[in-house]
């Protein structure tokens, strides 16, 4: 029996992971659940499955559900309650389905106590990946990736040698402003950004995906995970949303990871590795696939992706502060104080015009600390434009 911990329980991923583990009652044991806004959708998961651990981010929301809960169970908040969950003795598998900084803490903390971490969430890769890899080596940690790309790669990659492997080509679905004229991107509202054609995510990766910043983000991940040049990681737009990541080999061979587009899948192979199990998904018939496309994306119409191979080559602090702008950036175009076409505009501002301070970044905090001047950086140069 597995007993799990869902970091981000109401989100798409902690959604798709309960929705999977709850036909697994045998196999599975829920006994961590965290949100940070969405409390009633949170007490009611935490009725069903009786879960003995439950972490908010603030005190007074501990303190309401506490109090409603109609059995007893341990009500933790903020940073704190996130790291002690994270850390339970009784917690052997952790799903970080927490989106934003915010997920390096129990990320660190589960790999800390030798848990297999099963990870959705980019910025902790992209931030401070290497140290994470280096913590799960220490603590005889396991860290699995979540999302359909980096999951297509580490089961593609699992019995061929290093040497073997010309490239790593992402595929990208091109979001849904792919055909859209570079001179309508100014009229894109956050209501067409967030409807992403393929997938059902949360409204930033939504947007993210809309301006390929996510695939941008992956080619880091991917880099950091598999230990891979930035030369030999590409990136194809692929709008079917079929094949999920494709390994070329030295000697011509392309081996290609094809899936319905199912986030369980990933989900059920992280929580199950090595083994593989049956699940239940939306019936799928190759014959009606009928073509499968793959075009070059078009960096001057997208040009986040072109910043992320840019960070990825000076490497250092810059991928942790593309993210971090990021994350501003994007919540600057939600809320309508900037336009579409100048999210790329501030990230490569922020880029060009933070000073890097001169600090080793010995751990999880120092990272934080780092992610949030950077965010208050572009916070202001947003307000000045």
């Amino acid at each position: 029996m597995k007993n799990i911990a869902i970091f981000g329980a109401t989100g798409s991923i902690g959604k798709s992971t309960i929705e999977y583990v709850k036909n697994f009652s045998d196999k599975f044991r829920i006994v961590g659940l965290t949100a940070r806004t969405k409390i009633r959708e949170l007490q009611k998961l935490s009725e069903i499955f009786k879960v003995p651990y439950i972490v908010v981010e603030k005190e007074e929301d501990a303190k309401n559900l506490k109090s409603s809960l109609s059995y007893r169970a341990e009500v933790l908040w903020g940073d704190e309650g996130l790291k002690e969950l994270a850390s339970l003795e009784l917690v052997n598998t952790v799903v970080i389905g927490i989106s934003g900084i915010k997920a390096l803490i129990p990320t660190y903390y589960a790999l800390k106590t030798g848990k297999r971490v099963a990870i959705a969430n980019k910025e902790c890769i992209i931030s401070v990946g290497n140290l994470l890899k280096e913590v799960a080596k220490i603590c005889q940690a396991e860290l699995i990736p979540v999302d359909s790309e980096h999951s297509a790669f580490f089961q593609l990659l699992q019995k061929e040698k290093k040497e073997y492997i010309e490239k790593l080509i992402l595929t990208a679905s091109g979001g849904p402003f792919y055909k859209t004229p570079l001179k309508d991107f100014s009229k894109i509202t956050p209501e067409k950004a967030i409807a992403h054609p393929t997938w059902k995510m949360g409204k930033k990766i939504s947007v993210d995906s809309a301006t390929l910043m996510n695939k941008g983000f992956e080619v880091l991940e991917a880099m950091v995970l598999f230990d891979i040049p930035l030369d030999k990681i590409e990136v194809v737009i692929h709008p079917q949303s079929l094949i999920h990541g494709i390994v070329k080999l030295i000697d011509g061979c392309y081996f290609m990871h094809l899936s319905p587009p199912d986030m369980k899948i990933a989900i059920a192979y992280a929580l199950n590795y090595p083994e593989r199990t049956r699940i239940s998904i939306v019936n799928f018939d190759l014959a009606k696939v009928k073509k499968l496309i793959f075009e070059k994306p078009n960096f001057r119409k997208f040009p986040c992706l072109k910043l992320a191979y840019k960070v990825g080559k000076l490497g250092g602090f810059y991928p942790l502060i593309l993210e971090a702008a990021d994350e501003v950036v994007v919540e600057a175009f939600l809320s309508y104080k900037i336009t579409f076409d100048k999210i790329p505009y501030f990230l490569e501002k922020t880029l060009n015009e933070f000073k890097i301070p001169s600090i080793n970044l010995k751990n999880v905090y120092d990272a934080l600390e780092l992610h949030e001047r950077v965010c208050e950086f572009t916070k202001n140069l947003i307000k000045r434009y």
